[in-house]
């Protein structure tokens, strides 16, 4: 029974570590290599109005930003917003792929391949609402949660939290109005 349970958790250990090494690739990629790009469909400020300005009880902890980025000829919109409450944060950032497919597609690929777990330490399993699909997960033990979220095959969302559980995480994210991003 030790050994079976030892087995469960270095295999969810390595899913977590896959999938983390994947997205932070994917992240040092997009942010390491940034520049400003000519144009997007959508402005900064139309941008910034797809994320919450307030979570009721939080604070923000720094000003929102809004980045156009430009990987060789793959030009994409990030947008960040933080805040915080006591020993609790949350981070929302929302890139626009509108002209950068492969980014989008490259970003989908890794959840996909994803394999469900839940035990009582960890819980990572796909995620679907209309118009998006995604991934969450939850660490017990540290208190982080996570929701990836892929919007009409452009937009990918990446809803962070340290101290907040997935159900409170869940309910802040029905404050982003994905029935309102562009199709």
């Amino acid at each position: 029974l030790l050994r079976r349970k030892l087995h469960i958790r270095i295999t969810e250990l390595n899913l977590v570590l896959r999938m983390m090494k994947s997205f932070l690739v994917f992240l040092f990629i997009t942010l390491a290599n940034g520049a400003l790009a000519q144009s997007l469909e959508l402005k900064p400020k139309e941008i910034l109005k797809l994320l919450p300005d307030r979570i009721a009880g939080y604070s923000s902890s720094e000003e929102f930003v809004t980045k156009q980025m430009t990987i060789g000829k793959i030009t994409y919109m990030l947008c960040e917003k933080k805040f915080e409450k006591g020993g609790k944060s949350i981070k929302f950032l929302l890139f626009d792929f509108s002209n950068a497919e492969i980014m989008y597609t490259q970003a989908m690929r890794t959840w996909k391949e994803a394999k469900p777990i839940e035990t009582d330490s960890i819980v990572m399993r796909a995620v679907a609402m209309d118009n998006c699909t995604g991934w969450e997960s939850y660490r017990k033990r540290t208190g982080q949660s996570q929701i990836f979220l892929g919007i009409s095959n452009r937009f990918f969302l990446s809803l962070t939290a340290d101290n907040v559980d997935l159900p409170n995480l869940k309910s802040i994210l029905t404050q982003v109005p994905i029935d309102k991003f562009p199709k």
